[in-house]
């Protein structure tokens, strides 16, 4: 006989399958953070030791090629700057799809923890070394610097943000016209300069002009879309003496004469100071002066 519609057995009712717990993510999201700090962590996290060191070592090779190449240009900022964003996503996303996949693959084995401590502590001790003021003076060419003044505007104005060649005059002596990045003294500041004169030039002054080997300095019309900051002639200091440069050293002034204070007033500067070229700004205000080649 069946059962009639009313006389059916009651059945057990099993409850809904919760969702996912909480604690199924916070694997896969402790490897992605991992991996967003420090590249190849997320994946030593995994238990991927091969492709966690193999990943760092790209990403150390990847911060050399464009700290040393790839920033000597603007469009080289924004390859290496599109670069490496591309490689971090990488990394993260290949940190968070494994870490979620040995959620359900419980039969996958992992290295002893020893090992996994090990290589990330490598990894870690390798990124400190690398981020250490000494790593990064000897041996990365291009640094950032933010401009603090308007001595050099309208070059280098108040705000700008520029990329510094710092290998430019390791083989070569600042010439005539270029700018440089130098220590002042006992200052560990750097400061930004033009080069006015050069050993053996005679430096003097004629009716507040500042005067080159007897010529008048040629003051700039404009640069990077701005035009020459105007002069009241009185940027020359009256007491300023004449002299010829002597051998080793630079007489330096800013772009702006009548808001510089430069070796019309401390002197000349020894050219062992020299510690770099600004070659481009990578960030203004002004965004007509982004990308903008500093000569």
């Amino acid at each position: 006989m069946t059962d009639s519609l009313f006389g059916t057995t009651p059945q057990a009712v099993t409850p809904a399958s919760p969702s996912q717990p909480r604690t199924l993510w916070k694997k896969p999201a402790l490897a992605l953070i991992l991996s967003l700090f420090i590249d190849g962590l997320g994946q030593i996290y995994n238990g991927e030791l091969i492709k966690g060191l193999s990943f760092a070592l790209a990403g150390w090779v990847l911060v050399l090629l464009g700290f040393s190449y790839l920033m000597s240009s603007f469009p080289g900022l924004i390859f290496f700057i599109v670069l490496s964003l591309a490689y971090k996503i990488f990394l993260c996303a290949n940190a968070f799809v494994v870490a979620k996949k040995l959620q359900v693959d419980q039969t996958r084995s992992k290295p002893p923890l020893a090992w996994r401590i090990g290589a990330a502590a490598l990894i870690m001790a390798v990124d400190l070394s690398a981020s250490s003021d000494y790593f990064i003076k000897k041996y990365l060419a291009f640094h950032a610097f933010k401009i603090p003044t308007a001595s050099m505007c309208p070059t280098i104005c108040e705000g700008d943000r520029v990329i510094a060649d710092m290998r430019a005059f390791r083989r070569n002596v600042p010439q005539r016209g270029d700018v440089v990045i130098f220590l002042f003294q006992a200052e560990s500041n750097l400061h930004i300069k033009r080069v006015a004169a050069v050993a053996g030039d005679e430096v003097s002054q004629m009716h507040g002009q500042l005067m080159i080997n007897g010529k008048p300095l040629k003051a700039l019309d404009s640069a990077c879309g701005m035009p020459a900051v105007p002069t009241n002639g009185s940027g020359t200091p009256s007491n300023l003496a004449a002299l010829r440069v002597p051998p080793e050293q630079l007489f330096l002034v800013g772009d702006n004469l009548d808001n510089s204070y430069d070796s019309r007033y401390y002197g000349t500067v020894e050219v062992s100071r020299v510690r770099g070229r600004p070659i481009y700004l990578y960030w203004s205000t002004q965004q007509v002066r982004i990308g903008c080649a500093i000569k």
